[in-house]
């Protein structure tokens, strides 16, 4: 049913998110080879679809940071883009870790949406530890 729905909401924000006047960064990641930009209607669909998964808008996720669970909401870091498989489905965050000059790819699987007083975010149930432990992201190869 969740595929079902999400095919559906993705179908339908094709064209509006092709068409919004916002940016966002993606990047395609095939096993193998180097990360390749995506096109900006392809990224600001990917983006749109995230966005409803996550239950924000494309802008709150384009704006959002990374914070633990509360009631503390730390920060950890600050959404930089999103990562697509081939097929153009998102796998994962590219999140800049606060304090730290290193970007990491956060699994969409282990990140969720949290309201917190004006501002919508995300969240992990990653420890920074955790965090700091995976692998550097760079979308240049060189």
């Amino acid at each position: 049913m969740n595929r079902l729905l999400m095919s559906a909401l993705s179908i339908t924000l094709l064209g509006a998110a092709a068409c919004s006047d916002g940016e966002t960064a993606a990047v395609e990641v095939t096993p193998g080879a180097a990360p390749t930009e995506v096109s900006d209607s392809r990224a600001a669909t990917a983006a749109t679809t995230t966005a409803l998964a996550l239950g924000m808008t494309r802008t709150e996720l384009e704006d959002a940071d990374l914070v633990s669970p509360g009631p503390e909401f730390t920060l950890l870091g600050d959404v930089e883009s999103l990562v697509l498989d081939p097929a153009g489905q998102v796998t994962g965050l590219v999140i800049d870790l606060a304090g730290l000059d290193v970007d990491v790819v956060v699994p969409i699987g282990d990140v969720s949406s949290v309201r917190r007083e004006n501002d919508v975010d995300v969240t992990t149930i990653m420890t920074r530890t955790q965090l700091q432990a995976l692998p550097p992201f760079t979308a240049d190869p060189d």
